[in-house]
């Protein structure tokens, strides 16, 4: 299932694209789903970047240890993708294209030590057990104040909204 495509509008249109490929989890305890925190006050799934050669599973099980510090986190059914389409940084290329698998998640058990990137070393991400409907109200809020990863903000805004009216 596809939930959304995000695009910004001043897109070279034939530019050359930088094409990634990520890997995104939900891992419930009950109501509440394992999410990162930024210092903004908004949340991300964990997840990110494939490696050459990496499955999905291997993936996104390296990125809940590295981001969330939990180890045996079992990787179950994906749930639905989303696309992004942004400006390149790099400066041989002038689109940065994103395709995001996000997969439902069980078990796992905290380790307690993170292995951030810079980028999330400077967010402060830090796991937490959040409800969706929080999560949802505190990245419209970080969104709408215009201090958070906006480019992340409306693709997780979107999966929230997606789980939300999935669980009534």
């Amino acid at each position: 299932m596809h939930l959304g495509t995000f695009r910004t509008a001043d897109l070279a249109p034939g530019g050359r694209m930088l094409e990634r490929t990520a890997v995104r989890g939900a891992l419930f305890r009950g109501p509440e789903l394992l999410l990162l925190a930024s210092r903004h006050g908004d949340y991300k799934f964990p997840g990110g970047g494939v490696e050459p050669g990496e499955s999905f599973t291997n993936a996104l099980q390296r990125e809940f240890h590295e981001e969330c510090g939990y180890v045996d986190v079992a990787v179950g059914t994906e749930l639905g993708t989303t696309r992004e389409e942004v400006p390149a940084i790099e400066a041989a290329y002038d689109v940065f294209g994103m395709t995001s698998h996000y997969f439902s998640c069980t078990g796992g058990a905290a380790t307690g030590g993170q292995d951030l990137e810079g980028y999330e070393a400077e967010l402060e991400l830090t796991p937490e057990w959040v409800t969706v409907d929080d999560a949802l109200a505190a990245n419209r809020a970080v969104l709408a104040s215009g201090v958070g990863v906006m480019r992340w903000l409306v693709r997780e805004i979107a999966v929230l909204e997606w789980l939300s009216a999935r669980s009534r």
